[in-house]
């Protein structure tokens, strides 16, 4: 392996253990981990801990994933398609699993979404992918279930808007989907089963109903 792949993808995987729910929750004396679901992102955060709190973890989470996406391989001297690319997996590895926090993080979401704005090509597939989520949300209110199929709309926008390219942005884009299914098991059984977590009342026909 080259080395300079190595130490991208080790200082990206630390950027990305930088769990902005837990630091965020330490200002406020308070671990999100024990709390909802558990997890350690912007979701749970907004959950339990309400929409400020929310947006400070998102602001981490996201940024952390664009730093270490786009100025770990310029830092290092190698500003390669496939070297972003290994910066961006290895900090949503990070966030997932982060090694600061006994390896339990979030689901990866915001910082998957950082690591995308690192990439011009993607600007277009991602804006897509984030009105598809935003459509799903409206619709449905599943957050995790708007997380899912955005991941699959990136990946399949960008696969045809490109020309049926495969590249190391292909993989990317398809190691993002596949991930957002794993992170999201849990949702996915909660969902078949009739159990998971709702916002009614941003639904779009909750609008309409009489108070």
């Amino acid at each position: 392996m080259n080395l300079s792949i190595l130490f991208i993808a080790i200082f990206s995987y630390m950027i990305g253990s930088i769990s902005g729910g837990v630091v965020v929750g330490r200002l406020k004396n308070v671990d999100i981990r024990t709390k909802g679901s558990k997890a350690a992102g912007a979701t749970n955060a907004f959950r339990t801990m309400g929409a400020i709190f929310a947006l400070s973890v998102l602001i981490i989470d996201v940024y952390k994933g664009y730093f270490s996406t786009f100025y770990i391989p310029y830092l290092v001297g190698n500003e390669t398609t496939f070297a972003k690319t290994v910066a961006g997996f290895s900090s949503i590895l990070g966030h997932v699993f982060p090694i600061y926090f006994k390896f339990k993080g979030g689901k990866g979401v915001g910082t998957a979404l950082g690591t995308l704005f690192a990439f011009p090509q993607l600007y277009l597939a991602t804006f897509v992918g984030f009105m598809s989520w935003l459509f799903t949300l409206f619709v449905t209110g599943y957050v995790g279930l708007g997380s899912i199929i955005s991941g699959i709309v990136v990946l399949t926008f960008y696969f045809f808007s490109s020309n049926y390219i495969i590249n190391d942005l292909t993989f990317y884009v398809l190691f993002i989907a596949i991930f957002f299914i794993i992170t999201h098991r849990e949702n996915i059984k909660r969902l078949l089963n009739g159990s998971e977590n709702q916002f009614q009342k941003i639904m779009f026909l909750n609008f309409f109903k009489k108070k």
